[in-house]
């Protein structure tokens, strides 16, 4: 067994392709994780940002940006075609809720997609949006095939997290990324997850996943962190999860990608 860090930072950043608009603004959040990305609101700024980083010898990049209210990451598409046939960049992308159209672009760019399945609780009462956890179960059938890895955040709704991990696994996906819900200081959802009960969601997603990631959205706790051997990769671990895999005796490669990136 080999278990992965993944360090994305400079060598895989990450673009906004909505610079720090959301119009979901979700109550979590309040858009605050897009104000650090690179900004590229345009297509035109998009390629010359990739461009720009391609000379400069990264690997790849995450693409991404605020939801529109139906629930979609408006997505250059023939500009994100450009850079994948002009550049050597390895993209990543979150699209958010997708129809055949988009489907049909994205088989032409293949790039990897990292793509979160929420929980009714999370739609209705975080993202607030008038879409149900069907549409994004049907988004999720229509990119099967490409390079797809769904993506559960837990630590909001256990048993409705528990049960979007069993369906998901029931679509035939061997690989699944779990993230924690991460509340912002100053917005309405600022209490911190139950550790307990994400623990044990962890454990329920270890038995059914071939692969499973912790993933760099998650507050770091230490009782979580501890847990680093119930997982194939972990995502910028914190030193008491390194502790537990050295003790382990577990050898160690590290990645400077996106977790989803293989």
């Amino acid at each position: 067994m080999i278990l992965y860090y993944y360090y994305p930072g400079k060598m895989f950043p990450a673009i906004s392709v909505t610079g720090a608009h959301c119009e979901v603004m979700c109550l979590h959040c309040r858009g605050r994780y897009l104000k650090s990305m690179i900004h590229a609101e345009t297509p035109e700024k998009l390629i010359d940002v990739c461009t720009n980083l391609d000379e400069k010898g990264v690997i790849g990049c995450l693409i991404s940006g605020g939801c529109d209210l139906s629930g979609r990451v408006p997505l250059p598409l023939e500009a994100l075609h450009y850079i994948r046939e002009e550049t050597d960049l390895v993209l990543n992308l979150h699209t958010g809720l997708v129809n055949a159209h988009t489907v049909r672009k994205l088989r032409e760019i293949d790039p990897y997609i990292s793509f979160e399945v929420p929980t009714p609780s999370v739609i209705s009462q975080l993202y607030q949006l008038e879409v149900t956890q069907q549409d994004y179960v049907d988004s999720l059938t229509l990119l099967k095939g490409l390079k797809v890895t769904p993506h559960i955040m837990i630590g909001f709704n256990p048993q409705e997290e528990r049960e979007t991990i069993k369906k998901v696994e029931k679509m035939g996906f061997s690989s699944l990324v779990v993230i924690v819900f991460t509340p912002t200081r100053g917005t309405p959802f600022c209490d911190h997850p139950d550790t307990e009960e994400v623990i044990k969601t962890c454990d329920v997603a270890r038995t059914l996943f071939p692969r499973l990631i912790l993933g760099c959205m998650r507050p770091r706790i230490k009782e979580l962190e501890e847990k680093a051997l119930l997982f194939d990769g972990i995502v910028l671990p914190t030193l008491w999860a390194k502790e537990q895999v050295q003790e382990a005796g577990i050898p160690v490669e590290i990645k400077n990608t996106c977790c989803v990136v293989e």
